[in-house]
């Protein structure tokens, strides 16, 4: 209930388009007086066309309405309009992932239609039934095609990815030096919270804990979160990251047996107490920790080669030709 909530930033409309892909392609119909055919970018002497860009952003405008409106498009970023920067960086994303196809032609990467179904499979287990799956895609308008289309995509430029890091490795020596440089990111505390839904109540709770009243009955009669009469408002043990703010904050200041202010979240309003506190053993972390750190050095490796891409592409952009 309380993991950390995650801001949609414009530097990561690429997850957000990422998962409407996932949810389902082609939500929305083109208005069929979008003239398709306009050209919106060049690449290399390619011309890119409007109805691809159109398909991309209803994804995105979707899923950005559902969740914050039809007004956020006016609303401003850096002095600008919303719409606008969007529109932008979505052209940006799909001359990169024109330029990876490109590269990934190149190389002889191909994906079968076995391992497109293989996907498509994985994406209907996400329903109950076979039935269920179909009546989405009917309610959603989607044209399965183009759905597989992108999944070939998504796939082909996940293998170009392992074939051009392939030579990247990381030393043991390196894990360890990260893990010694960075070892606050694996300390973990054990606490438990009291929520309540004002700061009156949460005072007088406070109080109580102060009295010497014990402090697991308290949460499990009074917190108002549902799990604290199973848990007594135990959370286990968590590492910073895992919390919203400020709730981790407040906990990881604390010592054990030490408790906290009224802290006060989205959720509502805290009383924490901190059982224990414990820094994770190398070995205990050292795998994980290396294939996340191969992976984030991959992702370097990766960018500046896809930077290259597009530094050895002439590319035009015709942005005034995106509304």
């Amino acid at each position: 209930m309380f993991n950390r909530k995650y801001k949609l930033l414009l530097v990561s409309l690429a997850l957000v388009v990422l998962a409407a892909f996932l949810a389902g392609c082609n939500m929305v119909r083109i208005n069929p007086e979008v003239d398709n055919n306009t050209i919106i970018a060049k690449i290399s002497g390619e011309e890119v066309k409007k109805e691809e860009f159109n398909k991309m952003f209803g994804i995105f405008k979707s899923q950005y309405e559902q969740q914050f409106g039809t007004e956020v498009w006016d609303q401003e970023v850096d002095g600008r309009k919303f719409g606008d920067v969007a529109r932008e960086k979505l052209l940006d994303m799909l001359i990169d992932e024109k330029l990876q196809m490109k590269k990934a032609e190149e190389l002889g990467i191909t994906i079968t239609d076995a391992e497109v179904n293989d996907e498509i499979e994985k994406a209907k287990k996400y329903f109950d039934s076979e039935e269920k799956f179909n009546e989405y895609l009917k309610g959603q308008s989607m044209d399965l095609e183009y759905f597989k289309q992108s999944v070939n995509k998504e796939l082909t430029i996940n293998k170009l990815i392992e074939k051009l890091t392939e030579k990247v490795i990381l030393s043991d020596e390196e894990v360890k030096v990260y893990y010694d440089t960075h070892q606050n990111e694996f300390i973990s505390v054990k606490a438990s919270h009291i929520l309540l839904d004002s700061k009156e109540e949460a005072e007088k709770m406070l109080q109580k804990v102060k009295g010497g009243e014990n402090f697991a009955e308290l949460a499990m009669q009074n917190s108002k979160d549902p799990s604290a009469k199973e848990n007594s408002g135990d959370l286990g043990y968590f590492r910073y990251g895992d919390m919203v703010e400020p709730f981790e904050t407040a906990a990881f200041a604390l010592k054990p047996g030490e408790i906290s202010e009224i802290v006060q979240t989205d959720f509502g309003f805290h009383i924490i107490k901190v059982e224990d506190s414990k820094l994770d053993k190398f070995e205990d972390v050292k795998e994980q920790l290396k294939g996340n750190l191969l992976n984030d050095k991959k992702s370097t490796e990766y960018e500046k080669l896809l930077e290259e891409m597009r530094k050895n592409a002439n590319i035009e952009k015709f942005v005034k030709n995106l509304k």
